[in-house]
């Protein structure tokens, strides 16, 4: 039997993980753009596998390598934008439904709407992009470019 201790215990150390992994993320991140330029590299040519999705509330659209996938005012946009305000970081499960649901559901609620934005991601030719949306690590998301 898991007691309350060994329950906070464990989800501390999950906690440090996830952020260790955002803080190796972003010095990656700085890492491949300081290369970037020291070698004069197009970032539309040469190095788009990297660059960010471009995500317009106004259009209810995601822009990716030349591609555009409009999502509407829906749950899919929401799940998106919420993911890449945080880009290359993981977000727990109970933020993205506090931000994207604004009130109680339940986690698989998430992987049902994460299932659907991954398809229309791939329909509109952004097969890297959806692939991005990264749901290995348990309790978390995140949408990791990097």
């Amino acid at each position: 039997m898991l007691t309350n201790e060994k329950h906070q215990q464990i989800c501390q150390s999950l906690r440090k993980c996830v952020y260790s992994h955002q803080e190796v993320g972003k010095q990656i991140e700085k890492a491949t753009l300081e290369l970037a330029e020291i070698l004069k590299l197009d970032e539309t040519r040469d190095f788009n596998d990297f660059s960010r999705p471009v995500v317009d509330r106004t259009t209810f659209t995601v822009s990716w390598r030349g591609r555009t996938c409009r999502l509407g005012n829906t749950l899919l946009f929401w799940l998106f934008y919420r993911l890449a305000r945080s880009t290359n970081c993981y977000v727990a499960h109970v933020d993205l439904l506090d931000d994207v649901w604004h009130g109680a559901r339940e986690a698989s609620t998430i992987r049902g709407v994460v299932k659907r934005l991954r398809d229309q991601l791939t329909a509109a030719g952004m097969e890297g992009l959806a692939s991005a949306i990264d749901g290995s690590v348990s309790g978390y998301y995140g949408l990791m470019i990097v």
